[in-house]
């Protein structure tokens, strides 16, 4: 069980640091960042508790706070928590086997027990333990460590019920001496019954003198027996008590109850009471016991039961309440029926001051102890009443001391009374739920109430009054899950309070100030009540609580710099005046309310600030303040004109500052204007404000001084003072207005308009008229106009055109007069012209125009006009000219229609186009079609051009035209086609394909007649819909399949126009759908056009595959072809128009295949046995030849071989590639092709091919992919026999004789220089033979190999080892017993010559001081500075040290860091800051990578360990595909030259039928090699029948023997059965083919038996084997009679092999059989088994490098480690990014990644195979390589490990540094976040890890400490920081005490 820890961050710890002084630019941001949080993010710590979440019952019960942790009591579990709710501990406490009537075991009990839920009941802290209660054990309580919360102490005593339900109360308190512990519980089913007291108060410590135990009771109160007799027999139900709360104040303790009022009642109701005892009685039965009820009413409601309860102070706002002095707050909610413990949602909180419940108890104590009426009783029925006995010296005591008093005499005991009620009114009252939880605190004057609800939520209350709380905030904290009673806790500062639901913990702040950000949010929270916390911070312009380090000057309320809730803002009240003129420099007086007084009114001061919108800051004046009581008065001066924005249109609104220079922020704000009256352009804007401005009528301006103007045209502004301005506002301002109608011009026609206006002037004499002013096609048009009256211009007569053709143009209308004045036009007026022509070129459409326009067709012009423009006969009552309105034009004519035929069934919808074609619908009177009546269609009719008609069903084909006959009455117009109509009969000759896939998209082609006739064509597949792509051809159709059912088939079916029908005689079958199951290519050059060969099922059901690349954003395709059923051939595209850059990969999600209308392989993402990448590499180039005439000759018997130069050849293809031709001439092939980086070999034909027309020899062109290219001719030399014949004999006569003196001459020379040429000769021939076989050979393998992860390996789990075994192995790879890991012995009196507990005591304190940072920095310096300790011994320091902190890592971190900087600091100084963690040899560096990989646990299993698993697994499975030598580990197939065997071997694949241990299991099959050793069998056979166990849990093979089971006789199988002949000093090992076991044997494993004495027993089964050199050689006992004697030296060494003899042995002599080749023949192998390997290398290094999207695979140790290392470079100036580069890969890939590479068996519990390692090895190097920031330049001569991934590196060196940038771009990760993820890890794993701190602790010591103790000494000595602290004298008293007990 773990608990769940919010990964996001606490808001208000973020945001408490901030002080004041930050700039106003940070506390924006800071603000911003935490609403992105609030936003994003709960934000709060949560904890919870997941333990059986089956199991309802489980609640959180109590939860205790001590300092920084938390202690959480829930059922079945304890828990230990950090202060930010990180789990430190879950200690499980149940559920335990128990019984109501047992007793804890080991006492025997009659009744059987059960699986019963441990209760956690009490939580309480007392002398450094942890006290727990709980109901199992009849309710016993524990001590408890407070570490490992282990019991430490029990007492079988009865403290609390054993019931599940019935909550106690406890508490701790001082006491006559000591600690008392007071308990209150309900009832509970214990053996004791009633015997077990309800409240008590108990020891904690054992009492000696009367041998007491802790839980003991001292004093304390039972429920009498008869109480609950009586309730049975009278009332008829359980008496008990209920409590709520316990607390101890001043001299008392308190108790908070329900019970009944009256026990011997039925149905009585239930009150609250509080009962008291006093801390200083001592009496047995607590005499002092007195009781009262509580009531709070708010009159209506009586709120009786208290659900929870708090002891708190308040602040000083309240009165009748001291500061400091104890208030119990309860809430209450009203029971149901009343007698009831059923609460209602009616719920309340009460107060009550404890002075005033002690003074209501003395009064009700002096009553009784003054009473002489013989009736007085105590009052407590349930306890027995006794009468009240006077009692003077109780009365004296009381009314001197009512609070402190402690009443323990005998008498009026115990005391309780119905008649003294305290009572209260309700400070909050709810109706909607149970209020469940109460915390209360005073905060500086303020009392602030929590409460937690049933609901799940928090509500936040300010109290106002002493009988009023206001509710200011109400949370969401677990939605429907309930507060638990008593479920909230402060932290020790009070910052933070817990809030407990059913399984969480939230840690939520008391105050979130930071999230508001301004003051009316802040002062007024909760609609005006007011956060008591917060408070506004006006001079830093943040809510803040009232802490001087947040706010300065908040202590001091009356400066107002702080101002508190429900406070007003600082705002400007007023300004006078509001504006003023742009060029005068006026004073503005402004009231502002709290404004914030400044430190120091001579050095800081006040001044405004004016801001235009557009302009930013423009100008700043001083301000001078007048502080009243109040408010403040501030004045200050407008800025010159000339530092003031102009007004764009008069007017300048402007932002007006109150800035203070204490902290340069802007404290209140108002606007002001300025204005320019001369700007304003008309009389409206002019004076419709409040500026100071005029508007002259008769000049046409607006002025601040009209002085000059006609004052008979004077307008002032609205506001004007001025008698002189009788006409003032926009009311007297002439303008012209909207009418509401739309004004409607023809062109060319002679017009006149009426515009409406106001206030229109009367032109002076001399002034200009009126002018009406249109812009017509970019002019402007005038014409005259008068005024007719002051509301009324006319507009004279004119004939208004336009050029453009439209219909309408609406153009904008202006009045001016006087020439240039124009009248303000508000309205905006418009009047639009039309055009009756326009658009309107037939009679049809002139009619359809809009009536409003009184357009019609003029008969005798035919032209759409103006009704107006028609001329009329003479007897103008004969209009019959003009048509309009309902006319019909009487020349109907069809343009066209379609379709041209139909189907003879009919239905066929003819569209008919023309003009003049009616207006509506009902002008449509007949329509024939080829003679046949066709039925009108109305609502398809488009008036006057479109009539549709339904064609008529006939018998047989026919022809006709079209006629339709149109009118209105007797008016009939009738209009003829010029194109005739056909009926006709479809016929369907043939389709094809005939099959298709299910998921449809096959397009058929359809042939036949006819088949595109119609208006409306269906056509079905085999019933399936199929949608027509293609119909513009009459004798064929083609259409797209939709998806249908597999193997069902059926005719194409054609539908014309839902009548006629036609159907094929053929079938069409739907098939399964087609898969892509591999591809065998994953490169291609960037012009493509190399062959992919696809692999799949069902291929041939697809008409036209293709292949699909996406690439930049483009999609290229190209079709496929060879389709056959499991396979076909795709050409890749040319992808130079992506313009992508080689090389290139294209993820395999961005290729996919066009399969019809399959959806599956559009990409092929989801295929498993298809390659992450696909590689796109440069082109190829082929040079021409450079010969003379670009010839190439060919002799005639020679050179038959062709050789072309080039580049990139072999990037993407091969030898033999077919997508590589060299073409000869017309018909020619130079073939076959041997291809190589740099040139391209191939063989002539025989015969000279012939040329191509225009070429006078053969061309040589190649072809590669898509790319040609021409290199050149051939020529084809004739025989040169004859020539020959003739020259030779003369040319052999001339040189005879020199020949035979030279002969004679070096005769020996030659003679032996030729037979060593012709046997170089020979071997090269017998060499390249052997070459071309094996490369061959390879490139077969690396075409056929497929090889996946094996399924039930990943379905059933991979051998991870566990935490502890992996961190031995990362502590101590070599010592898995090292002293660290083992338990000190604990039966030994005496350790190494010290008192175990004097050596245990001594090494606490060592760690100690280990846990010092002063001190473990100098501890470590010191160390690495003695020149004795190795770097083994550094690694061992650096070792036990993780195992002694494992515990505290967080405090282990923060050493690291500081240890870090130190070493970069002293790399700095050094100029080689590069080196760091590049050697480790250091402790410090060997500390962080142990450190990485303790904390990189979690992440290799869950996330990297997979991957790897798998490289690993591939090699191993493609490793033993081939032999493997068992002596020397040389395999055919491998990574790694150096284990490449470099000879051919001879094998065959044969399948075993292997039986193992578990008979019952049945035969495995099991692929072997005839070549294998009987060991590598016996090997295989393990881990065919257990690959899913760690090795460590296997049978291993020496254990064993192999039995060959054949028929029945059977065979045990050796790898040494003395049988083989000895060859020298060699003798070789049994394989399968020695023992010839055939293909299909059942071979058996049984346990050895022990061999001594057999004829198999020359290899001693057991004897270990022991490796002489690179042999492995057995160990043999001295009784061996074998030639193996002295191992030692080496005489009469029997040397074993398997397949290969040592080339560096003796025995291997020139002249051997065996010879060897050089291994670089055999490389070719290594690129087979690359190539098979390479997505298993990509999977696990797109893992390392690869960052999902949500990033959450970077490991949070990660990022908080290269944050480190960042901000180190930055604070070192380290400019060059390299550096960080290097330490990142140092730490993160060298010493870890490339660790876990080469060493898999540090994760994983599996066999180390030097083979398999050696592979894994050449993949580290890999990796290292891929994280060098330089360049390796390769060479031929460069190892064969970095030549084989040299490709690659660079695209992996890309992903490496695209990981640091992502990891670097991921948000940082706080301290607080990095110490939670640390202290989760180690909570995870301590109790897997087992670790002994101090077992460490004691290798630290006695191996480092002691021996350089001097230097120790002195170095402690000389650290300022460590003398301080005088660790020198703690170290030394250590030595000392150690010293001593020796």
């Amino acid at each position: 069980m773990a608990s769940k820890m919010s990964t996001t961050l606490s808001t208000h710890s973020i945001t408490r640091t901030l002080s004041s002084s930050y700039s106003s630019i940070w506390r924006t941001c800071q603000l911003t960042f935490v609403l992105c949080l609030l936003v994003f993010a709960n934000g709060y710590p949560q904890f919870e508790d997941t333990n059986d979440p089956t199991n309802t019952n489980i609640y959180l019960q109590n939860m205790l706070i001590n300092g920084t942790d938390i202690y959480v009591g829930s059922v079945n579990r304890l828990y230990k928590l950090r202060s930010d709710l990180t789990e430190v501990v879950s200690f499980r406490t149940g559920p335990v086997l128990d019984h109501l009537s047992c007793r804890a075991p080991p006492i025997s009990c009659d009744y059987v027990r059960t699986q019963t839920d441990n209760v956690n009941k009490l939580l309480l802290m007392y002398d450094g333990q942890l006290i727990t209660c709980a109901n199992v054990f009849q309710g016993r309580c524990d001590k408890r460590d407070i570490n490992t919360l282990n019991a430490t102490y029990n007492n079988p005593r009865e403290v609390v019920s054993n019931y599940f339900h019935g909550r106690a109360v406890g508490f701790i308190t001082p006491g006559m001496s000591g600690q008392d512990f007071y308990t209150a519980t309900p009832l509970g089913g214990w053996l004791r019954g009633p015997g077990v007291p309800t409240i008590a108060r108990r020891l904690l410590e054992k009492d000696d003198v009367f041998g007491d135990r802790p839980f003991d009771p001292t004093s304390e109160t039972k429920i009498p027996i008869n109480t609950i007799d009586e309730a049975v027999n009278m009332a008829n139900y359980q008496f008990n008590i209920s409590y709520v709360h316990g607390f101890s104040s001043g001299s008392h303790s308190y108790f908070v109850a329900l019970q009944v009022e009256d026990y011997q009642v039925k149905d009585s109701p239930q009150r609250t009471k509080i009962s008291r005892v006093c801390n200083q009685d001592m009496s047995e039965s607590f005499h002092s016991y007195i009781e009262l009820p509580l009531s709070c009413s708010d009159g209506t409601t009586d709120y009786n039961l208290a659900q929870s309860a708090v002891i708190a102070t308040v602040g000083s706002h309240l009165e009748d309440v001291k500061p400091g002095e104890d208030v119990l707050f309860i809430t209450f909610a009203e029971s149901e029926g009343g007698s009831s413990l059923e609460p209602t949602a009616k719920s309340a909180v009460c107060m009550y001051s404890v002075r005033a419940i002690d003074a209501m108890m003395a009064e009700r104590r002096i009553e009784c102890a003054s009473s002489e009426n013989e009736l007085d009783t105590t009052e407590i029925e349930w306890l027995g009443n006794t009468p009240c006995f006077a009692d003077e010296p109780v009365v004296t005591g009381l009314q001197a001391d009512p609070s402190g008093y402690c009443f323990t005499g005998n008498f009026n005991t115990p005391l309780g009374t119905l008649n003294f009620v305290l009572e209260a009114k309700p400070l909050y009252t709810t109706d909607e739920t149970v209020l469940t939880a109460v915390a209360a605190t005073p905060h500086l004057e303020e009392t602030v109430i929590f409460l937690g609800d049933q609901q799940g939520n928090l509500r936040k209350l300010r109290v106002t009054a002493n009988d009023t709380a206001e509710m200011y905030e109400e949370m969401v904290i677990d939605s429907n899950s309930a507060v638990a009673q008593n479920g909230l806790a402060f932290d020790a500062d009070k910052d933070y309070i817990y809030v407990m639901t059913k399984r969480k913990i939230t840690k939520v702040p008391v105050e979130e100030c930071e999230k508001y950000t301004n003051c009316e949010d802040c002062t007024q929270v909760g609609n005006g009540v007011g956060d008591p916390y917060c408070g506004w911070c006006s001079l830093v312009k943040s809510c803040t609580r009232r802490y001087e380090s947040e706010c300065a000057g908040s202590d001091d309320l009356n400066s107002r710099r702080w101002l508190g809730p429900a406070t007003l803002c600082s705002q400007v009240e007023s300004v006078l005046p509001t504006n003023t003129p742009r060029d005068k420099v006026i004073e503005i007086e402004m009231m502002i309310t709290n404004l914030p007084k400044l430190d120091d009114g001579n050095t800081h001061r006040y001044e405004c600030v004016f801001v235009d919108e557009t302009e930013g800051e423009f100008a700043t004046t001083s301000a001078n303040v007048e502080f009243m009581t109040d408010r403040t008065n501030i004045t200050c001066a407008t800025p010159e004109a000339a530092l003031i924005p102009r007004p764009a249109e008069g007017s300048l609104t402007v932002e007006l500052y109150i800035r203070a220079s204490e902290t340069n922020q802007k404290i209140a704000m108002t606007t002001f204007d300025f204005y320019e009256c001369g700007a304003f352009s008309g009389c409206l804007q002019c004076v419709d404000n409040d500026y100071s401005c005029d508007w002259c009528i008769y000049e046409n301006t607006c002025t601040g001084n009209a002085a000059s103007c006609n004052s008979n045209g004077v307008i002032g502004s609205r506001n004007t003072t001025n008698a002189a301005r009788p006409k003032k506002g926009s009311g007297f301002c002439p303008y012209i207005k909207d009418s509401g109608r739309e004004t409607l011009i023809p062109v060319d026609v002679f017009t006149h308009i009426d515009i409406l206006a106001a206030n229109l002037p009367v032109p002076l004499s001399g002034d200009g008229d009126y002018e009406c002013v249109i812009l017509l096609d970019g002019e402007v048009a005038k014409v005259k106009a008068t005024r007719e009256n002051d509301t009324l211009v006319r507009c004279a007569g004119w004939n208004y055109m336009y050029g453009s053709e439209v219909p309408t143009m609406e153009v904008a209308l202006n009045v001016q007069w006087n020439g240039s004045y124009i009248l303000d036009n508000p309205d905006q007026l418009t009047v639009t012209l039309f055009k009756c022509s326009a658009e309107r070129s037939n009679c049809g459409s002139c009619l359809m125009a809009d009536g409003k326009f009184n357009c019609g067709w003029c008969v005798e012009r035919s032209r759409c006009v103006h009704q107006s423009k028609c001329p009329r006969d003479e007897d103008p009552d004969l209009d019959s000219e003009f048509l309009a309105g309902d006319n019909v034009c009487p020349d109907p004519h069809i343009t066209g229609f379609e379709p041209k035929a139909g189907h003879i069934r009919g239905g066929t919808e003819v569209r008919i186009y023309g003009i003049n074609l009616g207006q509506v619908a009902s002008d449509i009177k007949e329509i024939y079609v080829a003679q046949q009546p066709c039925k009108h269609l109305n609502e398809s009719y488009v008036p006057s051009q479109v009539v549709v008609c339904r064609t008529s069903d006939i018998s047989m084909p026919m022809k006709g035209m079209i006629e339709i006959s149109i009118g209105t009455g007797d008016d009939t117009y009738n209009g003829l086609s010029q194109d005739s109509f056909s009926y006709v009969q479809p016929v369907i000759d043939s389709f094809s394909p005939t099959i298709g896939p299910k998921s449809g998209g096959t397009e058929v082609l359809i042939e036949g007649t006819y088949l595109n006739v119609g208006s409306k064509i269906q056509v079905e597949v085999a019933g399936q819909n199929c949608t027509i792509t293609d119909s513009s051809m009459s004798s064929s159709i083609t259409c797209r399949t939709d998806r249908g059912p597999p193997e069902v088939e059926g005719p194409i079916k054609m539908v014309f126009d839902d009548n006629g029908t036609e159907i094929s005689q053929e079938y069409f079958i739907y098939k399964d759908d087609p898969t892509i199951d591999s591809l065998d290519e994953f490169r291609t050059i960037i012009s493509g056009g190399l062959t992919v060969e696809v692999r799949g099922t069902n291929l041939n059901v697809i008409q036209s595959p293709k292949m699909v690349f996406h690439v930049a954003n483009k999609m290229f395709k190209t079709d496929c072809s060879d389709i056959g059923a499991t396979s076909m051939k795709c050409k890749t595209p040319n992808l130079k128009p992506s313009n992508i850059t080689t090389p290139f990969t294209i993820s395999k999600g961005m290729i996919g295949f066009v399969l019809d209308g399959v959806p599956d392989f559009r990409n092929l993402a989801n295929v498993e046995n298809v390659r992450d990448k696909f590689e796109v590499v440069q082109d190829p180039v082929y040079r021409g030849l450079t010969d003379e005439g670009r010839i190439w000759e060919k002799m005639h018997a020679g050179n038959k071989f062709l050789e072309i130069k080039g580049d990139n050849l072999t990037l993407a293809s091969e030898s033999e590639d077919p997508d590589i031709r060299v073409s000869i001439g017309a018909d020619g092939l130079c073939e076959p092709i041997n291809l190589k980086s740099g040139t391209l070999t191939c063989t002539l034909p025989d015969e000279q091919p012939d040329s191509l027309p225009g070429d006078s020899l053969p061309r040589i062109i190649v072809t590669h992919g898509n790319l040609r290219f021409d290199i050149g001719f051939v020529r084809y030399l004739p025989p040169d026999l004859p020539l020959v014949l003739f020259i030779g004999p003369a040319v052999g006569a001339f040189l005879l004789f020199l020949i035979i003196i030279l002969i004679i001459a070096i005769y020996r020379h030659i003679g032996e220089r030729d037979r060593r040429i012709k046997r170089l000769e020979k071997q090269r021939d017998e060499m390249e033979m052997r070459v071309a076989q094996e490369c061959k050979d390879a490139f077969t393998e690396l075409q056929i190999s497929v090889l996946t992860v094996s399924g039930d390996v990943e379905g059933s789990g991979i051998p991870f080892r566990n935490y502890r075994g992996y961190t031995s192995m990362v502590l101590f790879p070599d010592n898995p017993d090292h002293p660290a890991l083992r338990e000190i012995p604990v039966a030994k009196e005496k350790i190494s010559g010290i008192k175990k507990e004097v050596l245990q005591h001594g090494l606490q304190e060592f760690g100690n001081l280990i846990g010092n940072k002063s001190f473990l920095r100098v501890f470590t310096h010191t160390l690495e500075r003695q020149k004795m300790l190795t770097t083994k011994d550094k690694t061992n320091i650096a070792s036990l040290l993780m195992i002694a902190l494992h515990n505290k890592l967080e405090y282990l971190t923060e050493v690291m860091k500081s240890l870090m900087q130190d070493m970069i600091a002293r790399y700095v100084r050094e100029g080689c800051p590069h080196v760091l963690m590049r050697r480790s040899d250091t402790v410090v560096e060997k500390l962080v990578s142990h450190w990485v990989a303790f904390l990189m646990y979690d992440f290799v299993r869950e996330t990297a360990g997979q991957p790897m698993f798998h490289l690993y697994y591939a090699i191993k499975q493609q490793v033993a595909k081939g032999p493997v030598d068992a002596i020397t580990g040389e395999a055919r197939y491998g990574l790694s030259e150096l284990k490449v065997i470099r000879q051919q071997t001879d094998y065959k694949a044969i399948t075993i039928s292997a039986i193992g241990l578990d008979r019952e299991a049945g035969p495995v099959t099991v692929k072997v090699l005839d070549c294998d050793t009987i060991s590598q069998v016996k090997e295989k056979i393990l881990d065919a029948i257990y690959k899913t166990m760690p090795y460590s849990q296997r049978p291993q093979k020496e254990d064993h023997d192999l039995e060959w089971k054949d028929g029945s006789l059977s065979t045990i199988l050796l790898d040494d059965d003395g049988g083989r002949e000895i060859e020298g000093e060699w003798k070789r090992m049994n394989t399968l083919s020695h023992y010839r076991v055939p293909d299909g044997a059942t071979l058996v494993l049984v346990r050895s038996q022990g061999m001594a004495g057999t004829p198999h027993g020359s290899l001693q089964r057991g004897s270990p084997i022991k490796r002489v050199g690179q042999l492995y050689t057995p160990h043999s006992p001295a009784s061996s009679v074998t030639p193996i004697l002295d191992m030692e030296n080496g005489i009469g060494i029997m040397h074993n092999w398997h397949l290969v003899k040592k080339q560096d042995h003796d025995s291997l002599r020139k002249g051997d059989k065996y010879h060897t080749l050089m291994a670089e023949i055999y490389l070719p192998r290594l690129l087979t088994t690359k190539g098979i390997l390479q997505q298993f290398v990509d999977e696990l290094f797109e893992t390392l490098f690869t960052l999902d999207s949500d990033s959450s695979s970077i490991p949070i140790a990660i990022k908080y480690l290269f944050d480190f290392l960042d901000e180190e470079a930055n604070k070192h100036c380290l400019e060059d990014s390299n550096i960080t580069h290097f330490w990142k890969s140092n730490i993160l890939q060298l010493r870890f990644w490339v660790n876990m590479v080469n060493n898999p068996d540090m994760l994983f519990d599996i066999n180390r195979s030097d083979t398999v390692l050696a592979c894994m090895s050449v993949i580290g190097q890999t990796l290292m390589d891929s994280c060098s920031v330089t360049q390796h330049q390769l060479t031929p001569d460069s190892p064969s490990s970095k030549l084989l991934y040299a490709k690659d590196i660079q695209h992996y060196k890309e992903m490496v540094a695209g990981y640091y940038r992502d990891v670097q771009d991921y948000p940082t990760i706080s301290d607080q976040d990095m110490n939670a993820a640390l202290a989760n890890h180690s909570q995870r794993h301590n109790s897997e890890s087992n670790f002994q701190a101090i077992n460490a602790l004691n290798e630290l010591y006695f191996c480092y400490a002691c021996i350089y103790r001097s230097q120790l000494m002195q170095a402690l000595d000389e650290d300022e920081s460590t003398r301080k602290l005088q660790l020198g004298d703690k170290l030394d008293k250590i030595f000392k005490l150690m010293a001593d007990s020796v």
